[in-house]
């Protein structure tokens, strides 16, 4: 697991944590941009880091209480603003997890609200990864031209984009175990009351019908967020390719949490 800091002279701090099965290079640019801003610290989890290509992914819990030592050592556990975009919403909420740490800001960038399959059996969750996650590892894992294009397409990013954030050479292990420790494992929407916690999803391209009804599903019961859909993007694309939209929406939202914050969706 490795760290990359920009903006050391600013006083306030952003984590950022990157999608499943990419690299950290993807989300780099808007790292850069956010930097003229924050202090930002941008994860590198093992197994899809290319500048350490021995390592391997252990589990998203594992990699969430690593970081939270790195923040409890180097700063206080204080953090302004954590951001995780696609499975990185998942390290995301481990962090939220850790009593350790006080978070100002949870921005939450296409968060999947649907959990897994509730399977107990070593043998069951084996043949779930064989078949849920195989199919992402075909598709990115050991991407091609054909594959290439089918990623931009669904998550409606350019073509340029979607290859920029692929890395092929991450082991099976490592993308098997993104998912095999979240196998019946609910997730605890009551740590949304811990921070003050933003939920975007970029939908072009988007094939969840049910985000709508899951998103107010969550107000019913009470968790405490704030929505934005941005209609023109795709899943992650506002990170992905627009670092300076991306650093506006950021600061609205932190000064929204400073002033207080809403329930409200905006």
């Amino acid at each position: 697991m490795k760290y990359f800091e920009f903006g050391a002279e600013n006083r306030e701090l952003m984590v950022m944590l990157h999608g499943g099965g990419v690299s950290y290079r993807g989300v780099l640019p808007t790292a850069e941009e956010m930097a003229k801003v924050y202090h930002v610290v941008l994860v590198a989890y093992d197994g899809f880091n290319p500048d350490e290509p021995e390592t391997e992914f252990k589990s998203p819990m594992d990699e969430a209480g690593r970081l939270g030592d790195y923040i409890t050592e180097h700063y206080g556990g204080k953090i302004d603003i954590l951001y995780g975009i696609s499975y990185g919403c998942r390290a995301l909420m481990e962090v939220l997890r850790d009593e350790r740490l006080t978070i100002t800001t949870a921005i939450a960038d296409g968060m999947s609200l649907r959990d897994y399959p509730n399977i107990r059996s070593r043998w069951g969750k084996d043949v779930y990864c064989f078949f849920f996650t195989g199919l992402f590892y075909a598709i990115m894992g050991r991407p091609g031209p054909r594959r290439k294009k089918f990623l931009a397409k669904i998550t409606g990013r350019e073509l340029q984009e979607a290859e920029r954030i692929l890395y092929g050479k991450a082991t099976w292990k490592s993308w098997k175990n993104q998912d095999y420790f979240l196998i019946g494992k609910k997730t605890d929407y009551s740590l949304f009351g811990k921070t003050h916690m933003y939920l975007w999803y970029g939908i072009k391209g988007s094939v969840d019908k049910k985000l709508s009804a899951n998103l107010q599903a969550l107000k019913q019961k009470g968790y405490p967020f704030e929505e934005k859909i941005f209609t023109d993007l795709g899943h992650g694309g506002l990170a992905g390719e627009h670092p300076q939209r991306f650093s506006q929406e950021v600061q609205a939202a932190h000064r929204r949490s400073l002033a207080g914050g809403t329930d409200d969706a905006v």
